[in-house]
């Protein structure tokens, strides 16, 4: 009865907040949006129930056909073609990305793209959108406000949060962090260590929002790792041509932290002739550069938490982010921790990483009162 009524409740002040502004209820769609620099996620709902997309996630690039391109390279005319797609045709496009090291590096491609994932949920253009989106931890003004103007002709209305907070928010639906954690709320006692292909942004979440002595964010990530990888790549194999995509899809593929060690032994081509390069002890090191500053920020923060919550949080240090499916890093952070004295930390890696974001955006953006809510400009 208690849970019906809370529901009830919601779905008041819901219905509220939009009477207060002059919508219906009923055509506001709520969505949750992570515009990370690597991959883009967008889902929603309408009236409580979660949207069916086709598709919610993108990769973040922008590709523009170069001049002289002949009719019928491309599938399409298009003027413009997005994530895998613009991946596929990169040899036939100039391809941008639209945010760098985890804000927006470009605003009017930013828009092109933030209008892109508008059309994953609102093909033709009907809905009211009203939606979350996440920013890097301390994000500031100026980039807040690079973030909303992106926005303005995509969400009628809308709020900023830290990402590690609603990367906190998505964890309450994860099934791995329920098996790891029984009922434990992360938004109650959990560390954020949110590793992105531009920043790393960690987090004490405990219970309400965050504070910005509560957030660290520094921009050594998975774009970090690509450089490392590269130049390591450029110094012992200088014939070697790969670009930026293959390198990332490299790392992706084998990528693994000193002692849990993978096969990355990769066919390929140098002045046109096949070889087959072991690319193990390259991949190691450039993935084992990211993990002092990982190791640095927790203990920063576990640093600035009170006696009363100490326990609870190092039991739930949760890496998420593209940066925690590297074979191994989770669990060697727990290991560092404890071979340091931090004899009861525990580390967690959900099952989903890539929508966390976004769905705690959007459990927000459901129960968002009417006076908070913001108009892009």
């Amino acid at each position: 009865m208690v849970k019906a009524e809370n529901t009830r409740s919601r779905e008041e002040k819901r219905a509220a907040g939009a009477a207060a502004v002059g919508v219906a209820e009923s055509t506001v769609v709520h969505v949750g949006i992570d515009l990370g620099t690597n991959t883009s996620v967008i889902v929603g709902s309408q009236d409580g129930q979660a949207l069916d997309l086709k598709k919610d996630t993108e990769k973040s690039v922008v590709g523009y056909p170069k001049a002289g391109i002949f009719t019928g390279i491309l599938h399409s005319e298009s003027e413009v073609l997005f994530g895998e797609e613009g991946f596929s045709f990169r040899l036939h496009l100039d391809l941008k990305w639209p945010l760098h090291e985890g804000f927006v590096h470009d605003v009017d491609v930013c828009k092109v793209f933030t209008q892109h994932l508008r059309s994953l949920v609102d093909p033709d253009g009907s809905r009211r959108l009203w939606g979350v989106v996440g920013a890097p931890a301390n994000a500031s003004p100026q980039r807040q406000k690079d973030i909303r103007s992106t926005l303005v002709g995509v969400l009628e209305r809308m709020l900023i949060v830290p990402e590690p907070f609603l990367a906190a928010m998505g964890l309450r639906d994860d099934p791995a962090f329920k098996r790891s954690s029984g009922e434990t709320d992360p938004t109650k006692h959990s560390l954020i260590v949110d590793i992105g292909a531009g920043t790393t942004d960690l987090c004490l979440v405990r219970g309400y929002f965050p504070t910005a002595e509560d957030q660290i964010s520094f921009p050594k990530a998975g774009n970090f790792v690509d450089d490392m990888l590269y130049q390591g790549i450029s110094r012992r194999y200088p014939d070697l041509k790969l670009t930026r995509v293959s390198i990332t899809q490299l790392k992706e593929k084998y990528s693994f932290v000193g002692g849990y060690p993978r096969d990355a032994k990769v066919k390929v081509y140098v002045d046109g002739r096949p070889q087959v390069l072991d690319f193990a002890e390259i991949l190691q090191e450039a993935c084992d550069s990211m993990t002092p500053f990982i190791l640095k920020g927790v203990k920063e923060l576990l640093s600035r938490c009170d006696s009363d919550s100490i326990v609870d949080v190092m039991q739930n240090i949760i890496l998420t982010g593209g940066g925690s499916e590297i074979h191994g890093l989770c669990e060697k952070v727990q290991t560092q921790l404890r071979d340091e004295g931090y004899d009861c930390a525990r580390t967690i890696r959900p099952s989903d990483y890539k929508r966390l974001v976004a769905r705690g955006g959007l459990k927000v953006a459901e129960n968002v009162r009417a006076e908070q809510w913001q108009v892009p400009m």
